[in-house]
């Protein structure tokens, strides 16, 4: 397993160069859409979106294996400003969120996503000791997001793709009971 070594819980190679690049590439410059915000909702296209925010290539690509396995379609962000430029055009089911990203903090992006009235759950997904993501949790919390318990750095990815996919599984109930008859 390589540089892998130290993940826990992965049940599959480590990703190819191509599925990296996939992963980041198709994401690295949002496109802007045309048509009205409804066009740009999930349930507009029955896409379930996941926002990955970690500025590690490495992180961000597993998190985004599992996500696929979970249902989502994964797009990652590796800073705060390209995080909040996707913030801008889509609209996500669920956001993971790296505490320490660079210049810029998880608690930013946090307060960014109150600004937007973000509703999505959001997981903590941080190296950070578990005395500063629970403070985090309890900050984004009280900004009124939709905060899940934080996941540590290495990542138990079994309990990540549990949790993933009772969201997933959850989303597609709002979707269904939202949809027209």
């Amino acid at each position: 397993m390589g540089q892998y070594h130290f993940l826990r819980g992965i049940d599959e190679q480590p990703p190819k160069a191509g599925d990296v690049d996939s992963l980041d590439q198709a994401q690295s410059k949002p496109q802007p859409l045309t048509g009205t915000s409804a066009d740009r909702s999930p349930s507009a296209e029955q896409v379930s979106r996941l926002l990955i925010i970690d500025d590690a290539l490495t992180f961000s690509s597993l998190i985004g294996i599992i996500a696929k396995k979970a249902g989502f379609t994964p797009m990652s962000a590796r800073s705060y400003r390209h995080a909040c430029n996707l913030l801008q055009v889509w609209t996500f089911d669920c956001v993971t969120l790296d505490l320490a990203l660079g210049r810029h903090t998880g608690t930013e992006v946090l307060t960014q996503l109150s600004k937007i009235g973000c509703r999505a759950p959001i997981i903590i997904i941080s190296g950070s000791d578990k005395d500063d993501c629970e403070a985090t949790a309890r900050t984004g919390r009280s900004l009124g997001l939709n905060i899940y318990t934080p996941v540590p750095k290495p990542i138990d990815f079994k309990t990540l793709r549990d949790t993933l996919a009772r969201i997933q599984a959850h989303s597609q109930i709002q979707r269904l009971a939202s949809s027209p008859a």
